[in-house]
């Protein structure tokens, strides 16, 4: 089960990976990342909640946020090249 819920949560960060790779603007590619850091963060839980290292929830709570943040700047950056 544990093994199934990790590659079916792998799997699922390939089409964030695709628009990451190929966005043809910086906003595709942002969203693809930010797609791409939610899916890290579910994998980081999954596996938390599975193995019993409570420590990963922490982790992942912590991956998660600094994914915003970064989406947030790199988004507020982005807003300034364009005008």
């Amino acid at each position: 089960m544990k093994l199934a819920v990790e590659i079916l949560l792998l799997l699922s960060a390939l089409p964030p990976l695709v628009v990451l790779w190929r966005g043809p603007t910086l906003w595709d590619r942002l969203a693809g990342a930010s797609s791409l850091n939610t899916r890290v963060a579910l994998v980081l839980a999954a596996h938390a909640a599975f193995s019993g290292h409570e420590i990963l929830l922490d982790v992942a709570l912590a991956y998660a946020i600094l994914g915003f943040l970064g989406t947030v700047l790199v988004a507020r950056f982005g807003e300034r090249g364009e005008r």
